[in-house]
């Protein structure tokens, strides 16, 4: 059953993140206005509030706020493989051009704090 009340797009891209500053790496692959899913070996568990950096194709980079609200890690050797390794992180503080960007893949559906 699905939990999400927003549109995903399946969107590959890079991706800082940590507790303190954004210093663990890895990549979305979904994204919606309220969220994402960081593809990464470094978890944090669920109800961390994480700092995030996101770099557009554009090669912007946007900085906003999450919290994870689940998380599974896999041993590094078979991360690839993984069909879920990473984290889900519902944003808490959006930047107005991530909004923008949502908007352009057509989700149509607006995220936090707009």
């Amino acid at each position: 059953m699905e939990k999400r009340g927003q549109n995903r797009s399946g969107k590959r891209l890079f991706v800082k993140f940590g507790k303190e500053k954004p210093d663990k790496l890895g990549f979305t692959e979904d994204v919606s206005p309220g969220g994402m899913f960081i593809k990464s070996n470094a978890v944090f568990p669920p109800g961390i509030q994480l700092q995030i950096e996101l770099t557009l194709p554009d090669h912007r980079v946007l900085l906003m706020t999450g919290k994870v609200m689940w998380a599974r890690q896999v041993p590094p050797s078979l991360l690839r493989y993984a069909k879920k390794s990473g984290m889900g992180i519902r944003l808490t503080q959006v930047n107005h051009d991530y909004q923008q960007y949502i908007a352009a893949l057509g989700t149509g559906i607006r995220g936090p704090g707009s």
